[in-house]
């Protein structure tokens, strides 16, 4: 990611914060009205699953300018995603979600400047999430193997 986008990101989060709440709540009613198959990955209980998606979004943005933190922290979140069902297609789906509910709340803020500055955010977000889920099937795969 660009700085320059990284900051548009960070501004956007900061945006956001006073209405994640609404965020949350369109992000999963589109979520589970398009992706019905995703529902049982997630939290029965959905203020809980709001808060944790308004937490995480924010936390693992912040993130991203100290790479290390940020590289511990998404490996670590892709390994509990993997660990609770969630597949590789499961990233698009969401993708696709997520940036119409973030451009709803922006409104005219959602620009093609913006989209392409979160689209480089949530490919890096997601490409470290994945190694972080490959991570423990190959340590296991690895052990097995006397190494």
């Amino acid at each position: 990611m660009m700085p320059e986008q990284v900051a548009i990101v960070l501004a956007g989060v900061d945006r956001l914060r006073p209405r994640m709440e609404e965020v949350a709540d369109d992000f999963y009613a589109r979520l589970f009205a398009r992706h019905p198959e995703l529902r049982p990955l997630f939290s029965a209980d959905i203020a809980l699953q709001r808060r944790k998606f308004a937490d995480e979004l924010e936390l693992i943005v912040r993130a991203i300018p100290d790479f290390g933190s940020f590289v511990e922290r998404a490996r670590h979140l892709g390994a509990r995603h993997a660990a609770h069902g969630v597949r590789v297609a499961s990233y698009a789906q969401v993708r696709a979600v997520l940036f119409e509910a973030i451009g709803q709340a922006l409104g005219d803020d959602w620009t093609e400047e913006t989209e392409a500055a979160w689209g480089s955010a949530y490919t890096l977000i997601t490409e470290t999430m994945l190694l972080g889920a490959a991570r423990p099937a190959t340590r296991g795969t690895l052990r097995g193997r006397g190494r």
